[in-house]
């Protein structure tokens, strides 16, 4: 996959993915070895993959272009129309004016379906890319908070922390669960996987089969154990 097609958002979550398996499932020593050869195996692929290092030195040289324009992007001037757009020069102008509105109403949110109104009003008199209608800031966090304030941000938490706390047992049900809340738990900080039509019905498949098994395996220990010591 990083020969073929990698996400910037998988560069992201599979480091953390390698370390959460090595803390859950191996002793100390076993954890430093492996997560060494897995850095030793990531480097080697960097070196060896032209379409790798691309992604990563676009990510920086984007940053770089947004640091150049944010300044321009944010007095919304004449010029804000012809400024350079970038992959991560858009996502972070989305974030900065998720944060402006969500500052306007930080309780309860502009209410359902407000994204997009909000995005359509910034995206008034630009040109280019900064002239595209959005409803999505690529954000979970900040896409609850706008519509729903604080209080959808509660509840969104309080999901993956339920979720999370179904899959600490043992088993490969739990090991596979953990995976799907953790994976879209890290994706959704730089997107809004839950709202999204393929990640979000992937999550929602995941947790429900993965949950099914991971409390039935769980119901059948604790039978098992009661029987042994009635």
């Amino acid at each position: 996959m990083r020969f073929v097609a990698s996400s910037r958002t998988a560069l992201v979550y599979f480091p953390i993915l390698l370390i959460l398996f090595a803390v859950k499932y191996l002793n100390r020593r076993r954890a430093i070895a492996f997560l060494l050869l897995a850095a030793a195996v990531e480097c080697a692929v960097l070196l060896s993959s032209p379409y790798l290092r691309n992604r990563v030195g676009r990510t920086v040289q984007d940053y770089k272009v947004d640091l150049e324009t944010s300044a321009v992007q944010d007095s919304n001037a004449a010029t804000t129309g012809t400024a350079t757009a970038t992959s991560n020069g858009l996502r972070l102008a989305y974030w900065r004016l998720s944060l402006q509105a969500i500052s306007e109403a930080p309780v309860f949110g502009h209410g359902t379906g407000s994204t997009r109104q909000l995005f359509s009003r910034a995206a008034e008199g630009k040109s280019g890319e900064w002239a595209n209608i959005i409803r999505n800031p690529h954000n979970q966090t900040l896409y609850v908070a706008i519509q729903w304030g604080v209080l959808g941000c509660i509840v969104l938490y309080a999901m993956w922390y339920f979720h999370l706390q179904l899959f600490l047992g043992a088993g490969f049900a739990s090991w596979i669960g953990l995976v799907i809340v953790v994976q879209n738990f890290i994706s959704s900080l730089l997107n809004s996987h839950l709202f999204d039509f393929h990640e979000g019905w992937v999550y929602a498949l995941g947790v429900g089969v993965a949950g099914g098994m991971a409390a039935r395996a769980r119901r059948g220990s604790l039978e098992r154990s009661s029987l042994r010591n009635p």
